[in-house]
């Protein structure tokens, strides 16, 4: 066997359009099985599927469909919390520098084990008051995860973690919610001020 004396144009003109994306028709690949043109298509394919699934999410122009992910294995946990049906939205909204463009998360069918959740961005006309809201993130199901306290949501492309701090001495009921693993939501305190016994304002 030789080494180094091989000249495989097919290879070169391959990892050429992996790494920069783009193949230079002007020159073609020749074969010699004849499968050139199926060979582009499964290329062709496979950066469409890859330049799809790269993307990032734009906050107020893409909406995000995630499936749970099967595979992920998990245990089903009791909830030790107290978790509310309703709407929690990014406290931000509150005070001097209140916010016109923020995010809300609706919870819905509550078990003693899951929830389902739905991410909508509101964006408010400063002059009317009037409220756009759309979803960003549609509904999926979290589970309640180690100590009960916890929860995760499983995606087949985005694992979300949500966490429950007691910052309205409301515990074991949720009156706050922090979200990560989807980038419009981290960093922020997401409120529900409309539990019973429990209102804030």
């Amino acid at each position: 066997m030789l080494v180094g004396c091989s000249s495989n144009r097919k290879a070169d003109a391959e990892k050429q359009t992996l790494e920069s994306g783009t193949r230079d028709i002007s020159n073609p690949v020749q074969t010699t099985n004849g499968q050139s043109n199926a060979d582009e298509k499964k290329e062709t394919d496979l950066n469409a599927t890859n330049s799809s699934q790269s993307t990032k999410i734009s906050q107020s122009e893409q909406t995000v469909k995630d499936i749970n992910d099967a595979s992920q294995k998990t245990t089903k946990v009791n909830s030790k919390v107290k978790l509310y049906a309703g709407t929690y939205f990014d406290s931000g909204v509150y005070g001097e520098n209140s916010k016109n463009d923020y995010c809300e998360v609706v919870i819905s069918n509550i078990t003693n084990t899951s929830f389902d959740f739905t991410v909508y961005q509101v964006k408010v006309d400063a002059s009317n008051g009037k409220k756009d809201k759309k979803a960003i993130f549609l509904k999926n199901t979290a589970v309640f995860i180690e100590d009960g306290t916890k929860a995760a949501f499983y995606g087949k492309n985005y694992k979300l973690n949500f966490t429950f701090p007691n910052y309205h001495h409301a515990y074991p009921v949720v009156t706050d919610m922090e979200i990560s693993g989807f980038k419009p939501l981290e960093g922020k305190d997401y409120v529900n001020n409309g539990i019973p016994g429990h209102e804030f304002g």
